[in-house]
């Protein structure tokens, strides 16, 4: 951010994101105009955060959401952003895992220390996990319960045990194993 104004435009864009709420990082992230410079101005003419109507933001948001090239670049900043955090949480993660196996090999390490560092890492991984979810916005997707396979458990007979042991050895034979006839088969009772 050059701290310059570059058209008028953009001033307009910044005082209408102030009064809608915005933070001044985040307008200056939006209008390349640097804070120093927006907190000048915002003095200057007495602009106060959140001061606009809803009438008024949404009007602002209309003119913004109607600009091609602001969606374009909206979107794009928001998957830099999405892969940036991917990359921080691969990067966090494999530093966990490093930290763990260090903290697990030092032996001279008391056990009240390696407690404490399995705790601390466990939280990393619970945050970047979070991170990751927010990031990738999947609490909000809805879950399709009929796409959830069904687990059956059921107990086999006698006889389906015998198939299946009879397919193993016919498998076995075919593949050249050495047949295990004379083995003795140890069957569980309850």
């Amino acid at each position: 951010m050059t701290g310059r104004v570059k058209n008028s435009d953009q001033l307009k864009q910044a005082f209408v994101l102030r009064a809608a709420g915005y933070s001044l990082a985040s307008i200056a992230e939006i209008t390349s105009i640097s804070a120093s410079t927006l907190s000048r101005h915002f003095a200057k003419y007495r602009a106060k955060k959140g001061g606009l109507t809803l009438d008024a933001i949404n009007e602002a948001k209309r003119q913004l959401l109607d600009d091609a090239g602001f969606i374009g670049d909206m979107k794009s900043k928001i998957a830099a952003s999405v892969a940036d955090d991917i990359s921080q949480i691969k990067a966090i993660r494999e530093a966990i895992i490093l930290t763990l196996e260090e903290t697990m090999a030092d032996k001279g390490l008391p056990a009240h220390y390696r407690a404490r560092s399995i705790a601390a890492l466990s939280t990393s991984i619970a945050l970047t996990q979070k991170t990751a979810r927010v990031a990738l916005n999947a609490d909000s997707q809805p879950i399709d319960q009929d796409d959830l396979p069904t687990l059956f458990i059921e107990e086999l007979t006698q006889e389906e045990i015998n198939g299946l042991r009879s397919e193993q050895i016919r498998l076995n034979e075919e593949m050249g194993i050495v047949s295990i006839e004379g083995a003795e088969i140890v069957e569980e009772t309850e």
